[in-house]
């Protein structure tokens, strides 16, 4: 599990590392937890992670599982800095089995998110499920109030009934737009993550700005680094797992009463908001303006769809990365349409270049800067 402290306020981060405390692990391994700290590190916060301990309950097998890492730099980072940064907090000993939780500091999570975790990885990673969920780049413990810009209101897809006299149902659904409030990355996608990544930055130094891929499409309300996932999810065609609930609880909430922009953006973003990160504009971020909603707190089997049974990957509703409902077959065709696009402006490939296939685990299929 990874977090991002926050620079200034310190009551965001006591709170999620609270709701950690009391989430129920039942007879699982705990998961190690890092914590990336700012440079400056306000009192209150050091006073609190001085107490800390992580797992919350003493198991002298596994000792401490708690990381502190804190950045030596005192200037404010930027976009790459901090993408590069982020990405290096985390490598899988094995990609098939090691996933990385990443967590927003304004986000708590209900007790039951590892049960939640737990049960669709057992699904859609183990079971006969998993052949057509290879394409799952991770899953998101929590719906996003807006589209990735961040100006469009989001609301999740339902799914039309059998009988055509019931209204439409609830169900889980898959989205090209990754999350970066609280989402768990598979370990085989953050792998090939980190060699696109490389390899993107690589072609930003060498090669002339691309023609059309070059529009930023992620709002800068969101890190950096979460626009490296959704290029990778747009050339693989990848989908990210998203929940939805017949009633209001939720896996996790998003607390913005003391919102903070993304380090890399903040100069930027203050500028909007006259340097204070109190009175942020919802009417230019929409996400501020989500009503934090109550978290699951009894039993998973009260909350999921389908009296608790989790649907195949065919029978869940798909959606483009922006918005738009479509199936994984469409998704992959608009995928391999990407793929060409990315590989000619992004991954310095002539029109002639015959394209390589593409190796687990890697994004070398992609670019011809080198021999790869």
């Amino acid at each position: 599990m990874l977090i991002h402290a926050p620079s200034a306020s310190s009551g965001s981060l006591i709170r999620l590392l609270d709701s950690l405390k009391k989430a129920d692990f039942f007879s699982s391994a705990i998961p190690r937890l890092t914590i990336e700290l700012p440079h400056v590190v306000n009192d209150e916060t050091k006073r609190y992670l001085e107490k800390f301990r992580w797992p919350p309950k003493s198991d002298t097998r596994t000792g401490s599982l708690l990381s502190l890492h804190h950045r030596i730099p005192q200037r404010g980072l930027s976009p790459e800095e901090n993408s590069i940064r982020f990405l290096e907090t985390f490598w899988p000993a094995d990609p098939l089995s090691s996933h990385i939780l990443v967590l927003s500091p304004q986000a708590e999570l209900s007790p039951l998110f590892f049960h939640y975790l737990k049960y669709n990885i057992l699904e859609y990673r183990f079971s006969a499920n998993r052949f057509d969920a290879e394409n799952l780049l991770g899953i998101s413990l929590d719906i996003p109030a807006t589209f990735l810009d961040d100006k469009t209101a989001f609301v999740a897809p339902l799914i039309n009934s059998s009988d055509s006299g019931d209204a439409p149902k609830v169900s889980p659904f898959l989205w090209q737009a990754p999350n970066s409030n609280a989402a768990l990355i598979f370990g085989d996608k953050w792998v090939e993550l980190h060699d696109f990544v490389s390899q993107s930055l690589s072609s930003q130094h060498l090669l002339p700005t691309p023609a059309t891929l070059n529009e930023k499409v992620v709002s800068k309300s969101h890190p950096s680094w979460l626009e490296h996932i959704l290029k990778l999810a747009r050339a693989r065609g990848y989908l990210t797992l998203y929940p939805n609930f017949e009633n209001p609880d939720a896996l996790a909430t998003m607390h913005n009463e003391v919102y903070q922009s993304p380090e890399e953006y903040s100069d930027e973003l203050d500028d909007e908001t006259s340097g204070t990160v109190l009175t942020a504009d919802p009417a230019r971020h929409k996400s501020l303006d989500k009503s934090e909603q109550p978290l699951a707190m009894k039993s998973l089997l009260k909350i999921l769809p389908f009296k608790g049974v989790l649907p195949k990957i065919s029978e869940i509703p798909v959606l483009t990365w922006n918005g738009e409902v479509t199936s994984i077959i469409d998704v992959l065709d608009s995928a391999d349409d990407y793929a060409r696009t990315f590989r000619r402006e992004i991954g310095g490939c002539k029109e002639s270049a015959v394209e390589k296939s593409q190796i687990a685990l890697m994004a070398g299929d992609l670019f011809c800067m080198d021999n790869r």
